[in-house]
């Protein structure tokens, strides 16, 4: 996941650190935009992951009943 927050913070700071090898921006604000590029990336991977994480988990652990029983031919999922 660090990979990605780099590869996703240097992709949106990219025309700020461009500017600056130009000449035409000022390294600072080319340090600053990197700087909160990886600040936001790096939250929102945070979040990103406390939304995904229960649903890998329980798709690696179905419910008991599932499990041991499986589905029933004739019967609704509310029969159960």
């Amino acid at each position: 996941m660090t990979a990605i927050v780099l590869a996703v913070s240097l992709v949106l700071s990219a025309p700020s650190i461009l500017a600056a090898v130009r000449g035409t921006g000022e390294v600072d604000t080319a340090l600053l935009h990197l700087v909160l590029a990886l600040v936001v990336t790096a939250v929102a991977a945070q979040v990103l992951r406390r939304v995904v994480r229960p649903y890998q988990e329980q798709a690696a652990h179905p419910a008991p009943e599932e499990a041991e029983t499986g589905p029933v031919a004739g019967r609704r999922r509310g029969d159960l």
